[in-house]
């Protein structure tokens, strides 16, 4: 194998696993998120809401990281930048009828994008474990 050979096979190997890091640190967010939604949903109040925000702008910079280090592995003819997708966006309405009006309906909709993201996470990890470990690198 050549220099050249031996180095791109080193950059896809870091690539690949900062971008499992990522989306395992997004997952874990993604989790307390859902954690505190459901005690918000119970009971919270504002400070319960600004908690799970804080937890899901944390999931979705863990997401774009990931997918700056995954947009490496996209074909040549694929121009899509995925590193600056919405992957929730609950909109400013949405933030302010979670956070200021703190109701069951807002917080009940904030779960439901939550668990959305979550199932969307777990796949993505799952799809790159798979991935990783066809062509022999460790998770």
């Amino acid at each position: 194998m050549s220099k050249k050979e031996l180095s791109d096979k080193r950059l896809v190997v870091t690539a690949a696993k900062n971008a499992l890091k990522s989306l395992r640190a997004a997952k874990a967010d993604l989790d307390s998120a859902f954690i505190w939604g459901v005690v918000d949903v119970v009971g919270g109040m504002y400070l319960i809401s600004a908690i799970k925000h804080m937890k899901i702008e944390s999931a979705k910079k863990h997401i774009q990281e990931a997918m700056i280090y995954l947009q490496q592995f996209r074909r040549e003819t694929d121009e899509t930048d995925y590193a600056n997708k919405n992957y929730m966006r609950m909109g400013i309405p949405g933030m302010v009828l979670d956070i200021g009006i703190d109701g069951i309906v807002p917080d009940i909709y904030a779960q439901g994008r939550i668990s959305s993201l979550r199932t969307r996470v777990k796949e993505a990890i799952r799809r790159l474990e798979t991935i990783m470990k066809s062509v022999g690198i460790d998770t």
